[in-house]
């Protein structure tokens, strides 16, 4: 789903008035559709007491458009107009003029102290149009006071557009942010309604069509998207179809104490649907490994003291050579071996996932990547991205958006930023916002079973775009399905994960 960020939604704005739609038609096609989504999940708003904050721009236009409508329809109304009347642009100020003809009953607020709190404690609906998408300094004074007894009110809270205090293009909380239930955008969504904390300010997020001029949507090339169930493709199986037609991936990582994330990512790969299942481990944990998974395949090599011995690594190289796909690094281990595995592995020309201690390897010759001639996915949590562009971790937190596409450029890699927002940025600049799972993810081994998921899609034949979005997609959904089932988050386990990708699948396809 094409995300549109505050600069581009002003020149799509421009471009539907050029189009020769004015701005208030635009304004009055926001306000009756977000009016309608209030019906939807409010129901009936007569009788209801609703509250309007207003602040400078459209977006207060909006909401005064929005007071109207609940006017109308049998609401009481109260308008708390939060900027004075001469700083309103036109299309706001007719809208402000009609209320005041209507005898919507309004007052300027100046002050702190200027709102009636029992008034905004008792009401039945907030409609929060304090600020829009172009908000990009902390929030002070009057409009700090109106969003805390807003986010006090046991109300029904609709955000015009965006909550506001959340920054449109990072979802970043500029002190505070109104905590909405419901939020209407307009033309596109915006990142911050997926990125978090913006997310969970969002509430529910509804994109209405405004009138903006199919066209110019058609033609905007976003830099953002969402990954949702539309981005996600599966390809039809037919029924002469053989293992062989489904992929041979190699799974290579494990060792002492860490035999599970082999097992996890085997299992995943095979439930997600990949022919054929081969995991090189170290001879040490063969045992622990087919005792626990019969679907799957092993080649254990030598080893030493539990990890990938440096006699193995010829054999490894030559073992995983003619596979479809590698999946490489879960359970790894971090050796003087394990480093030089990781540089003989790169040079294959086969696609390939590298994951967990496999990227920690990697940062040792990262520089390894560019020389890559197969499509290369990278699947770091924040840490270990850090480790990857040599920085603290505070400092990928802080711009993770940016370093991740100029990671996934410079490199020419698919980089999967495991979050509770996973991001996927593409070599051409892309970046993929996950709108799958939940907390429940937070537990180790979750981006094990990611790792097969996305390794079983390389290795049937998907390219790595499709295959990156395929498995985050449904590793998210399959977590959420899970806690639908009664599940809770802090017993959701991966092997949890692994038994509900079947069900992901299967929602997918029908």
């Amino acid at each position: 789903m094409k995300l549109s960020t505050a600069a581009q939604m002003r020149e799509m704005d421009k471009k539907a008035i050029e189009a020769g739609i004015p701005d208030i038609v635009l304004m009055e096609n926001a306000s009756i559709k977000s009016f309608y989504k209030i019906l939807d999940y409010y129901g009936s708003v007569e009788g209801s007491l609703a509250v309007v904050f207003v602040g400078a721009g459209n977006n207060g236009g909006d909401a005064l458009a929005i007071s109207r409508h609940l006017y109308n329809n049998g609401a009481n109304v109260f308008v708390y107009m939060l900027i004075d009347e001469a700083k309103l642009n036109p299309s706001p100020k007719t809208n402000f003029e009609i209320i005041k003809n209507m005898g919507i009953e309004f007052r300027f607020v100046q002050n702190e102290d200027d709102f009636n709190e029992e008034l905004i404690r008792e009401c039945d609906i907030i409609i929060d149009g304090i600020f829009g998408t172009g908000l990009s300094r902390a929030v002070e004074g009057r409009f700090k006071r109106a969003i805390e007894l807003i986010n006090s009110s046991p109300a029904f809270i609709v955000s015009v557009d965006i909550p506001s205090g959340i920054k449109a293009d990072t979802g970043e909380v500029m002190g505070i942010a109104v905590e909405a239930d419901l939020t209407p955008t307009f033309a596109l969504a915006k990142p911050g309604h997926f990125l978090y904390p913006g997310r969970a300010y969002a509430g529910d997020v509804e994109v209405v069509d405004i009138s903006t001029p199919r066209h110019v949507i058609d033609e905007f090339e976003p830099n953002f998207l969402a990954l949702n169930s539309d981005e996600i493709y599966l390809d039809f199986r037919s029924p002469t179809s053989h293992k062989g037609d489904f992929g041979h991936l190699a799974i290579v990582g494990g060792s002492i104490g860490k035999s599970g994330a082999v097992i996890m990512a085997s299992k995943a790969a095979l439930k997600t649907g990949v022919g054929l299942v081969s995991a090189v481990v170290p001879k040490s944990i063969n045992t622990a490994f087919e005792s626990r998974l019969l679907e799957a395949m092993s080649y254990p090599v030598d080893d030493e003291s539990g990890f990938f011995s440096i006699d193995s690594i010829d054999s490894v190289v030559e073992f995983v050579s003619d596979k479809s796909a590698i999946c490489f690094g879960m359970g790894l281990g971090i050796t003087d071996s394990t480093k030089k595995l990781t540089e003989e592995l790169l040079q294959i020309n086969k696609p390939m996932i590298i994951d967990a201690e496999g990227l920690n390897c990697l940062s040792f010759c990262v520089d390894k990547l560019k020389s890559r001639k197969a499509p290369t996915i990278l699947t770091p949590h924040p840490k270990e991205f850090s480790r990857l562009r040599g920085i603290q971790t505070k400092d990928v937190l802080k711009d993770r958006l940016n370093l991740a596409v100029e990671f996934a450029k410079e490199y020419g890699v698919y980089l999967v930023l495991k979050m509770a927002d996973t991001l996927i940025a593409t070599p051409d600049g892309k970046l993929y916002i996950n709108t799958t799972g939940n907390q429940g993810l937070a537990t180790g081994g979750s981006g094990d079973v990611l790792g097969g998921m996305i390794g079983a899609f390389l290795a049937e034949g998907y390219d790595a775009l499709q295959a990156a979005l395929n498995g985050v997609y449904l590793h998210g959904l399959a977590a959420d399905l899970a806690v639908d089932s009664g599940i809770t988050y802090e017993s959701l386990t991966p092997s949890d994960v692994i038994d509900h990708i079947n069900q992901a699948i299967r929602t997918m396809r029908e």
